[in-house]
């Protein structure tokens, strides 16, 4: 005859099946729970620090931006304070005036940059519309061997140039290479604007890359005689053979991930204090063209950058292109997150001649 088992002797013999089997149950619904409450952490904290650097570059970029537009003019013809390129399919290149390069003296007859005998440049040179520019780097019209004016290429009169141009040591020009330039006509800024990107640069002549404008032909029975002006510039765009948004500043990075970047222009042609139909080019609707364009009347001028993160979020359901000015909508969703700044600036210096 068997003996009913002990009390200890049961505590001895260990789980029942069922009891194992609950108790994986509910430690692998626990795992679960725990690393899916982990990876949403790690998936949110990896959109947040996106986020978080993308304002970043926003506040940066825009500061910079804002800085340089206010400061368009400075020194310089009004008809070279400022000059751009206008695209609806593609993002949109700034020129402002550098003000490195230039230093107040007792005159401030806003009339400094190197000059350009008559013969070194003519309409004829100059490359079609604006909008027909094309996009990549290096591309656009080659104007080589300008002859420089010797008593003008020292822009900031200190004997010394500002840039080192073949990294010899010794600083050759006041034209960075790589860097951007304006050129206009001092005497006659409704003829328009030319920019573009420097080549080549010495202490007496400049090679240039025309990305846009066009100088109307001078006409000697209603024109001043002509000067005219050449002056460094920040080229601000975004570097189309990169795939990651590289925003660029006379080549050197800024930031990455630039959706778009888009500018219009404010001008009072008739300067009765309001920006009349046709004075704001660049926004919905009009085009922008440096050429015939007075520079000196322009009053504002308004920038919208796009950014977005570097990587995408397959859980994000509107990650939709954003389109400012006169840019063309991209419809769909690519799930990336964006965020937008947009500026309005009014440059101090450009038809307040030699203020600062």
């Amino acid at each position: 005859m068997m003996r009913p088992m002990s009390s200890a002797s049961r505590r001895r013999a260990g789980f029942t099946l069922i009891e194992l089997m609950l108790a994986v149950t509910l430690l692998g619904i626990v795992m679960y729970m725990t690393l899916d409450s982990l990876t949403r952490q790690q998936k949110t904290s990896i959109v947040t620090d996106q986020i978080v650097e993308v304002q970043n570059n926003v506040r940066a970029v825009a500061s910079l931006l804002e800085r340089e537009i206010r400061m368009a003019g400075f020194m310089v013809p009004n008809a070279v304070g400022v000059c751009g390129v206008d695209r609806t399919t593609g993002t949109d290149e700034l020129f402002v005036s550098e003000t490195e390069p230039f230093v107040p003296d007792a005159v401030l007859a806003g009339d400094l940059g190197a000059r350009l005998g008559a013969s070194s440049w003519a309409a004829s040179t100059a490359p079609p519309a604006s909008s027909s520019m094309p996009s990549q780097p290096g591309t656009g019209t080659a104007v080589n061997g300008i002859l420089l004016d010797p008593a003008t290429t020292n822009l900031d009169g200190d004997a010394f140039f500002f840039y080192d141009n073949d990294e010899n040591g010794t600083a050759e020009a006041d034209f960075r290479v790589g860097g951007g330039f304006i050129l206009g006509d001092l005497s006659n800024p409704h003829r328009g604007s030319v920019c573009g990107r420097v080549t080549a640069v010495t202490a007496t002549q400049i090679s240039i890359r025309v990305r846009g404008g066009q100088l109307d032909a001078h006409l000697p029975t209603s024109d001043a005689p002509e000067e005219i002006v050449i002056v460094p510039a920040a080229h601000y765009w975004v570097n189309s053979t990169f795939t990651t948004g590289r925003f660029e500043r006379n080549g050197d990075l800024l930031a990455n991930g630039i959706d778009d970047f888009q500018i219009s222009y404010f001008f009072d042609v008739d300067d009765d204090g309001t920006i009349d139909a046709g004075e704001n080019p660049g926004s919905l609707g009009t085009t922008y063209t440096a050429d015939s364009r007075d520079v000196s009347s322009l009053k504002a001028v308004n920038f919208s950058l796009v950014l977005r993160t570097r990587a995408a979020d397959p859980n994000f359901n509107e990650g939709l292109f954003r389109a400012f000015e006169n840019r063309s909508p991209i419809v769909g969703n690519d799930s990336f997150r964006r965020r937008v700044i947009v500026g309005g600036v009014r440059p101090r210096n450009i038809g307040n001649q030699g203020s600062i």
